[in-house]
């Protein structure tokens, strides 16, 4: 695969053919840099959805009880702290490296998963296993912040989301056909090995990070020779202009002092937080509320989710395409309101034939809305950093969202004996997310069309 820098912009006939949205015009580069992404994330999905899918079949195997097994995926979920700690890595190394760097250890971890001997070691390493997956997504969406237009940005993010769900489509569809046989799944996850060396050779740096990285070089060379070294010109659009203050620097993770935060900082943070804390406990237990309350069985609920998810595909490129056009704050704040509703409304029906027809639709928009906000709020966080702690702060996001979903499993697990079952009780904290939404609404700012150097002036 070539990578030339100068070859015109173009859109591959089979992307037109398959976009619902418009697609854009992009170089060689750029798109090959995408395909690249797409297949990492596609074997990292397939890895992550698993556990989520395959908890009565996990819960079953093991004797858990559903305070147990709520417990084992809060622990996963502090995988989110060694991930921020890896990814930060790249604002010194690189993203390209350290990408690949991510790419052996959750394979092989979560290969070792279909080994596991009990809900320790099972939990051990899907915490390892996550971490891994968790970095690499941060550091390829990282990627394609940096190297897209700016017109598009939110496009590409919706593209690289799309191929990272088809990873999730294929563990879905072996789910169904293997009734449920986790510990097969995870065994298959050893095969993405035999593609590292290849994404190792062929994927390029951003140009961002390598920019900021030679002005970096160019100062530690004039503090030397004062008088024989002049630093790079930097101009409002340049690589390098949102960084070049005499002090950032990608030779280490940066940390931002207090002061120098930004209200877009601490907004994203917050609602980073709230966002995952509130609908953690909605999103965890949708397959077991499909499966047990409402009678689908593993088979029933691969097919629901395998029809559901390819109905839903487009909304990533869709809600890319229309956070470019409209805003990603609109469309933001929109979609937080459609899915607090439908959150509501889905663990609200009660089971029986009758209600089978509305679980499905319920079932399927609140796929698409995820898929939506997933791809929206992963271009916006990252819009708001500069190029030197842009991963730092992603891993920081993660770091955060991590704590929050934990944490909104536990209050769940806790408010079941005051509320009355898990589905009241996801249904109470559904409502938290609307203050998301006013958070997003009133300190976000709004940035399509809006070079990232301009975001962060």
């Amino acid at each position: 695969m070539r990578f030339d820098e100068q070859s015109p912009r173009f859109t591959p006939q089979l992307v037109t053919y398959l976009s619902i949205s418009p697609a854009p015009r992009l170089s060689a580069r750029q798109w090959g840099v995408l395909l690249l992404l797409q297949a990492a994330g596609y074997f990292g999905q397939f890895d992550r959805t698993i556990f989520g899918m395959a908890v009565p079949q996990i819960q079953s195997d093991f004797g858990l009880s559903d305070s147990e097994i709520s417990y084992a995926a809060s622990f996963v979920g502090f995988a989110a702290v060694l991930a921020s700690g890896i990814s930060c890595l790249s604002d010194r190394f690189g993203r390209a490296r350290v990408l690949t760097w991510t790419l052996v250890p959750y394979t092989l971890a979560t290969a070792c998963t279909a080994v596991s001997t009990g809900i320790c070691s099972f939990a051990i390493f899907q915490f390892l296993a996550a971490a891994f997956i968790t970095a690499e997504g941060i550091i390829s969406h990282v990627i394609v912040l940096e190297e897209m237009p700016a017109e598009c940005r939110g496009w590409a993010i919706g593209a690289l989301n799309t191929g990272s769900a088809c990873g999730a489509g294929l563990a879905l569809l072996l789910f169904g056909v293997s009734n449920g046989a986790w510990r097969l799944m995870y065994s298959l996850s050893i095969l993405p090995l035999l593609g590292v060396g290849y994404v190792r050779r062929h994927l390029p740096e951003t140009r961002r990070w390598s920019s900021l990285k030679d002005v970096s070089t160019a100062r530690a060379l004039q503090l030397e020779d004062p008088g024989g070294i002049q630093l790079p010109t930097t101009t409002m659009g340049s690589p390098v202009a949102e960084e070049d203050d005499g002090r950032s620097s990608p030779s280490k993770c940066q940390i931002k002092p207090l002061g120098q935060v930004k209200q877009q900082h601490a907004a994203i943070l917050i609602a980073t937080f709230l966002g995952s804390l509130f609908p953690s406990s909605a999103n965890f237990n949708v397959s077991k509320h499909i499966q047990v309350v409402h009678g689908f069985g593993a088979s029933g609920f691969a097919k629901l989710s395998l029809i559901g998810g390819l109905l839903s595909l487009s909304a990533f490129a869709l809600a890319g395409y229309l956070g470019d056009r409209y805003g990603r704050k609109k469309l933001g704040v929109v979609g937080i309101l459609v899915k607090t509703a439908v959150d509501v409304a889905f663990y609200s029906v009660a089971a029986g034939a009758d209600s089978v027809a509305w679980i499905i639709l319920l079932f399927c928009l609140r796929m698409a809305l995820g898929m939506a906000l997933d791809t929206n709020f992963q271009a916006l966080s990252g819009e708001v950093f500069p190029t030197e702690r842009r991963t730092t702060a992603q891993g920081f996001l993660v770091l955060t969202a991590g704590l929050g979903g934990p944490l909104g499993l536990l209050l769940s697990t806790r408010l079941v004996p005051y509320v009355g079952s898990v589905a009241a009780a996801s249904r109470l904290l559904a409502y938290g997310q609307l203050i998301c939404a006013c958070i997003v609404c009133v300190w976000l700012p709004e940035t399509k069309g809006r070079e990232l150097e301009e975001i962060n002036a």
